[in-house]
């Protein structure tokens, strides 16, 4: 007699119900979608490839994890269909009303620059040139929301860089200076 058949019923339908209550917990907190990407290799490059991290459902993903990361402290909007060079989430705080706006960012590595310190190039010229131009038009605090390695939905490293600190190309050091820990605060 197999073991499967020796198991009473009771237990046979708390595995499937855990099992199915586990799968239903995954879906609701919005897990299984990274998790089936993982799976199956869409948010790896190959070794040789740039990774494809201006992928707009990846930085999507991205978004959804900073929003709910900042939790009831803040109210997030985002701008689905945005001019490139203007900020994709308009952020409250709910204790003072304090608007700021970020640009969210995943990356999957970085790069070591010629003076061997590793850098991260988050955007291009032109974007950056749109975005200061927007925050001093707009009068916004305006900051750029990165995660780092990891996955889009839980990256390794998350920080919290001021526009102005921001260079298209950010030095490891200025990132350091602006990590986010588990329960650090975004906005200084």
């Amino acid at each position: 007699m197999s073991e499967e058949e020796q198991t009473p019923e009771s237990v046979k339908k708390l595995r499937t119900s855990s099992r199915a209550e586990r799968f239903k917990q995954a879906f609701s907190k919005g897990q299984i979608l990274g998790t089936v990407e993982r799976a199956i290799g869409i948010w790896y490059p190959g070794p040789n490839d740039v990774p494809d991290d201006t992928n707009p459902e990846l930085q999507a993903v991205f978004a959804a994890y900073v929003e709910k990361r900042l939790g009831g402290a803040y109210s997030c909007a985002v701008r689905d269909v945005r001019e490139p060079g203007t900020p994709n989430l308009i952020i409250l705080a709910n204790s003072t009303q304090r608007r700021y706006d970020a640009v969210t960012c995943y990356r999957s590595q970085m790069f070591i620059g010629e003076d061997g310190e590793p850098y991260l190039p988050w955007t291009t010229q032109e974007t950056y040139d749109k975005l200061l131009n927007f925050a001093e038009e707009e009068e916004a605090d305006i900051y750029v929301v990165i995660g780092l390695h990891g996955f889009a939905d839980a990256p390794k490293f998350l920080f919290c860089v001021p526009l102005k600190d921001a260079a298209i190309d950010l030095k490891k050091s200025v990132l350091s200076a602006h990590e986010i820990k588990e329960d650090g605060v975004f906005f200084q």
